[in-house]
């Protein structure tokens, strides 16, 4: 009785060697998890992402309440890599009233804000009768250029307000702006 009273000690003490030296080892992959996620935050305090009306500038909305340590501060955050702005002169246009299977052209005109040379990789129509046309060359910081949209309404949006968006995608944070055209279809 007394060897198996023995056996169970030893094998107590080894049981608890082994979890003391786990949880030892855990401590040490929760530190290293502590300073990763001090890293990760370190370095998105200061990233700052350009978008909106904030002068292109959009900050954390979460406040910097010194009394609630569950916050991050306020911060900026930038974007990776060379970006720039785009700033359309109108952002909606209506063609009124326009007849089914009609073409109906309109340029929006914009601007390149940003201070990169503005490149846009793409523009899309979101249907087949909206179709955009963009520049393929870079537009220089300050320069302006069109977007040409035409838009022929098929039979099947006749006696419909129908709107279409217009998706361009270029090195702007964010990366896609839309743009809109309006139009009352009658038939013909």
């Amino acid at each position: 009785m007394d060897k198996v009273k023995i056996g169970l000690i030893g094998l107590v003490l080894v049981l608890s060697a082994f979890s003391i030296y786990q949880i030892s080892e855990l401590k040490g992959e929760i530190n290293d998890l502590r300073n990763d996620l001090t890293t990760n935050i370190n370095a998105l305090k200061s990233t700052q992402v350009a978008a909106g009306s904030n002068n292109g500038v959009v900050t954390n909305p979460v406040s910097s309440n010194a009394n609630n340590t569950n916050q991050l501060p306020s911060t900026n955050v930038k974007p990776v890599g060379p970006t720039t702005s785009i700033k359309f002169a109108e952002e909606i246009h209506n063609f009124g009233t326009v007849e089914v299977e009609s073409e109906n052209l309109y340029s929006f005109e914009f601007t390149n804000t940003g201070s990169e040379p503005l490149e846009i990789s793409n523009a899309k129509g979101s249907c087949g009768c909206t179709v955009p046309n963009w520049p393929k060359e870079p537009i220089m910081p300050g320069k302006s250029a069109t977007i040409d949209v035409k838009f022929t309404p098929n039979t099947g949006q006749a006696g419909q307000e129908v709107e279409k968006v217009v998706t361009v995608t270029a090195n702007t944070v964010p990366e896609n702006t839309m743009v809109r055209i309006k139009a009352n279809v009658i038939a013909k």
